[in-house]
């Protein structure tokens, strides 16, 4: 008989820490979610390249958007972290920018820039990827989608990383 109280007691624990870890685990469906995202594909070196986003949370808990920059079909070399406005938490549409250097060096280079959204709990949104090249057509030659005019008065924050600035410095210095 005890034995059949000790067995019953234990399973009663066991299933009882087993509803607990239900509820202490992350629920992945609350993770941000990047609704929709635009930027030109090509820019002339030393104009200033608009990455428009769009991303909402269920949670309202958004903290900060990650951008991964490297040349193109490489792994990444340096990221840039923006913190999301407590008022755009829940849901934003807005620009990122990221300001390059007027280097004749980087005409006809491509490079790769992911982003995703973390929030507050560590949850990360699925990435996206685009594509830079930098050509000789000017950034006054592009047309803003109308789609996506009405985010363009909401900067969300610079996009800042030196890669650009070392590539030039790379491609400029003497080669031993």
């Amino acid at each position: 008989m005890n034995r059949y109280l000790l067995v019953l007691v234990l399973t009663t624990i066991i299933s009882g820490c087993g509803e607990l870890w239900k509820h202490g685990t992350i629920d992945l469906g609350n993770k941000p979610v990047i609704v929709d995202s635009y930027a030109p594909q090509n820019v002339h070196p030393g104009e200033v390249w608009k990455i428009f986003i769009k991303a909402a949370d269920k949670d309202g808990d958004m903290k900060d958007i990650v951008a991964k920059i490297s040349p193109a079909g490489m792994s990444f070399l340096t990221y840039s972290i923006t913190p999301i406005h407590e008022e755009e938490r829940g849901e934003f549409a807005g620009y990122l920018f990221v300001k390059t250097p007027p280097s004749p060096y980087l005409r006809g280079e491509r490079f790769q820039l992911t982003i995703y959204i973390r929030d507050q709990e560590g949850r990360k949104s699925d990435s996206f990827g685009l594509l830079l090249h930098f050509t000789g057509k000017s950034e006054a030659e592009f047309e803003l989608p109308e789609k996506w005019q009405f985010a363009s008065t909401n900067k969300l924050g610079g996009i800042f990383s030196d890669y650009f600035v070392e590539y030039v410095r790379e491609a400029t210095s003497p080669q031993e």
